[in-house]
């Protein structure tokens, strides 16, 4: 298996390794290590190796962007205009070191002119560094947008551009690729569109040197609706990777129906991709793994008759979490726990809680182990869902939801499709429309005074269908079909 982050912040690619590993599989997934050494340990009876990535393409684009016809009478790296800038600064302050010798000296009509000649070249060198510093950084700056050969090449290339503006895949594969040609595996298994791409080359590689190898494209995500802040140019070139690339995987899973669909469709697949929810499993129900951890409640330090309401997960913008903070003034009593990563955008969120005068009820939370998540959130009230309408929001439940509903938690959501379709069916919830707080504390009040009404369905057999443990099958089913 093999995966372009660090491995121990993505559950779903834990949960495959292990429970391959545990139907007998030899598993050996492959992730980035986070500093410069190769590491090894296990999951479970999967061995896990972090490979160091240098990083070189990445390193090298980003200070060498492509300069067009004009940006080439500009420096031609960032490190040179630099270099150049500071160089012209110690020099000037050496001018003036040579003023002051002369003003101290006496200077005669040859110092003089020396530095008055001096003072020239000195105006003259800022005035050309200066406008190869500004050719510089407007090449710089419009190559963070796609250029025009980039969107030519996405528009008619089959590789979107993917070379020129993604060079951490130049990266991946320098890293991965001589691993997995060591490994010789019969079955290679790239989790997410940024590995699709290796994988195929090296099983070709494998296959070329007379050794069968299986592919099983794992998309987490449906790229052709996803947004990369800052780098418009990543979706048109990871969605022409994966068009590229899908068509040589034997074998395609994915997190949910409507994204199944949606994948057979738009690369014509001859078979639909299988499901694999990525849901809790039994262990994070029960005791689990690991050193215990004070629940959500007490590590907010809240007592047990508080509303407390919690979100899991990664923050961003686009997830809508301050809709949630824009609520609590309408909410009074109720508090609000954010597990997760402090960021930018969290900081935001204390800040406008400060302003608000509610950030005495915002407790941002350190993340959990992935077992331990479940047994964690369940001393909430209840869990929100708080996305804003973008394509991919709108095609499966997030992490987050199964986590909240194998906590027994009630469910607080915004009207993006799949989320706002799932919580109405079961009747697990309150849906809004997506970033209206008026209407979230509504939904949050709904369901704060009947909470035992939304926890009923979770008596019947609705979360046995929602574990890990009963999406595992499908994915042995796809190994067992595509290696015997």
């Amino acid at each position: 298996m093999v995966v372009g982050n660090f491995v121990d912040g993505d559950s779903r690619v834990q949960k495959t390794a292990r429970s391959v590993a545990a139907a007998g599989w030899d598993v050996v997934l492959l992730g980035r290590a986070r500093g410069s050494t190769r590491e090894e340990y296990l999951i479970g009876d999967a061995r896990v190796i972090r490979v160091p990535l240098r990083m070189t393409a990445h390193t090298y684009r980003k200070d060498h962007p492509p300069r067009g016809v004009a940006g080439r009478f500009g420096y031609r790296s960032g490190e040179q205009a630099r270099m150049r800038v500071d160089t012209r600064r110690a020099l000037r302050a050496d001018l003036e070191v040579e003023r002051r010798l002369a003003a101290r000296d006496g200077a005669d009509l040859a110092a003089k002119l020396r530095l008055t000649g001096l003072t020239a070249a000195d105006r003259a060198r800022g005035y050309w560094i200066e406008a190869r510093r500004r050719l510089y950084e407007r090449a710089a700056a419009k190559a963070r947008k796609p250029a025009l050969r980039t969107r030519l090449a996405a528009g008619f290339g089959r590789d979107g551009g993917a070379w020129l503006t993604q060079p951490q895949l130049v990266d991946f594969d320098a890293a991965f690729t001589p691993v997995i040609t060591e490994l010789q595996p019969d079955l290679l298994h790239a989790h997410d569109f940024d590995t699709i791409g290796l994988v195929v080359r090296a099983a070709l590689k494998l296959r070329a040197a007379g050794h069968p190898v299986q592919v099983v494209y794992d998309a987490h995500e449906y790229i052709a609706g996803w947004e990369r802040a800052g780098d418009p140019a990543f979706r048109p070139a990871m969605a022409a990777q994966e068009r590229k690339y899908i068509k040589l995987a034997d074998g395609v899973v994915t997190v949910s129906e409507a994204i199944a669909d949606l994948l057979a469709a738009d690369h014509r697949l001859p078979v639909r991709p299988a499901v694999v929810r990525n849901a809790p499993t039994v262990a994070e129900l029960g005791a689990g793994d690991g050193p215990d951890v004070p629940d959500v409640r007490a590590a907010a330090g809240l007592g047990p008759d508080v509303p407390l309401l919690v979100y899991a997960g990664m923050t961003a913008p686009e997830r809508g979490l301050d809709t949630a903070v824009a609520a609590l003034p309408a909410l009074p009593g109720v508090h609000l726990a954010a597990v997760t990563a402090r960021n930018s955008y969290v900081i935001a969120l204390e800040r406008r809680a400060e302003a608000l005068g509610v950030a005495d009820r915002l407790h941002v939370l350190p993340y959990v182990e992935p077992q331990q998540v479940v047994r964690h959130l369940a001393a909430a009230t209840a869990g929100i869902v708080p996305l804003l309408h973008a394509p991919n929001h709108e095609l499966s439940l997030p992490t987050k939801y199964y986590e909240y509903m194998n906590a027994r938690l009630p469910l607080v959501v915004s009207d993006v499709r799949q989320v706002a379709a799932f919580t109405r069916e079961h009747g697990i919830g309150e849906v809004y429309p997506a970033g209206d707080s008026a209407a979230f504390a509504a939904a949050v009040r709904k369901v704060l005074d009947d909470r035992e009404q939304y926890c009923k369905p979770y008596d019947g057999d609705l979360l046995g269908r929602h574990t890990w443990e009963a999406q595992v099958p499908e994915l042995l089913g796809l190994y067992g079909r595509l290696v015997g």
